[in-house]
């Protein structure tokens, strides 16, 4: 949909012409700021259509972003984006060069490309002059990130990412979406370990330290690194809707240690997020570290009542029964998912995980 200031802004453009008498119909300017990418779609070809003049004149930034920000296909602007970046990309290694590419403000053109879908190594060569001139800015996270996220090649930039995270430690900034951005995307955890632990240093009750910490775990990163850090914020956040995955990260690398050090953190969420989808989550995740069944029966009993036909709902039946817990206590709940989800691929688990807890006896659950 399209947001109120452009709906605004393409209006009072329709109006001043009304008022001198011209005509009614909007301009490429009104169509753009819609918002709208079916109303965009003609005119942007016509004005891709005018040439290299069209494709390096000064407001094709602005175009470029705007079409990829409304949800437009990145292919339709693709050779126009090229031309316009052509004078920087074959300017490599000049890093002092003017142009398109490593204009500041490229960077928006960037990041939306990339968020849009569009190919990253398209824009490789463009982005990599940018980063010449702009790599250490605080605003180059945003780019690094969109970089990642986006499938781009871990290696081109890995040693500029590190860099940056090491300068900016203290920032009140992006950087835990790129520690994120990093470590979700195969990021090697042990090069940004010492950047991180200053990190978690300075922002220690920060809301996102949280998910920074679950990352990190996921990735493969050593418990003990996060460990204090962890335990510290979850002193002030352990009923934090995000807390949901740090608690199960954590509990799928760590051990007998880890189950007590978040049994009563874990706790104090359950009390408060009995219905949250994480519940089956956090409550699986505990099981599955070995975890005992009274902890998290009547949790289990409560979010089944809301939630016993939840696709999701099969990681909890699964490990529930791989855990030993009791058939019975899930019997019906399983019966009703069976009749929804019987065909799903996640059901072949959760029959298995049933036959396998119930040899001794004849109930069938689907």
């Amino acid at each position: 949909m399209p947001q109120s200031a452009q709906i605004e802004r393409a209006r009072a453009g329709q109006i001043e012409r009304a008022r001198a008498g011209t005509d009614f119909a909007p301009s490429f300017d009104d169509l753009l700021n819609s918002g709208e990418p079916e109303l965009m779609r003609e005119p942007l070809r016509r004005w891709l259509a005018r040439g290299n003049r069209a494709g390096n004149r000064a407001g094709a930034r602005d175009v470029y972003e705007t079409w990829l920000k409304a949800g437009g296909e990145p292919e339709l602007i693709r050779e126009s984006l090229l031309e316009w970046l052509a004078p920087n990309a074959t300017a490599a290694g000049n890093a002092t060069a003017a142009g398109n590419a490593t204009a500041e403000e490229a960077s928006f053109v960037y990041s939306a490309w990339l968020d849009a879908g569009g190919e990253p190594q398209l824009i490789r060569e463009s982005i990599g002059a940018w980063f010449e001139l702009h790599g250490d800015d605080p605003a180059a996270s945003y780019l690094y990130r969109a970089w990642l996220s986006a499938g781009g090649e871990l290696q081109a930039f890995s040693e500029r990412i590190c860099a940056w995270l090491a300068a900016h430690t203290n920032d009140q900034g992006e950087a835990h979406n790129l520690y994120s951005a990093w470590l979700n995307n195969g990021g090697e955890p042990e090069l940004v370990a010492p950047s991180l632990k200053r990190w978690l240093a300075a922002h220690a009750q920060d809301e996102p330290v949280g998910s920074v910490c679950g990352c990190w775990l996921r990735a493969g990163g050593a418990p003990l690194l996060i460990a204090g850090p962890a335990a510290r914020w979850l002193a002030d956040h352990a009923q934090s809707e995000r807390a949901q995955f740090l608690y199960k990260a954590w509990l799928d690398a760590g051990g007998p240690r880890e189950r007590e050090l978040l049994r009563t953190p874990i706790e104090r969420w359950l009390s408060v997020h009995r219905e949250s989808i994480g519940v089956s989550f956090v409550c699986a995740a505990w099981l599955k570290a070995g975890g005992e069944f009274p902890f998290v029966r009547e949790s289990i009993r409560g979010w089944l009542a809301a939630h016993a036909t939840d696709r999701s709902a099969s990681f909890l039946y699964e490990e529930w029964l791989k855990a030993g817990g009791e058939p019975a206590l899930i019997s019906d709940d399983l019966r009703r998912w069976m009749s929804v989800h019987g065909h799903s691929p996640s059901a072949r688990y959760v029959r298995r995980a049933w036959v396998n807890a119930t040899r001794e006896s004849t109930p069938r659950v689907g």
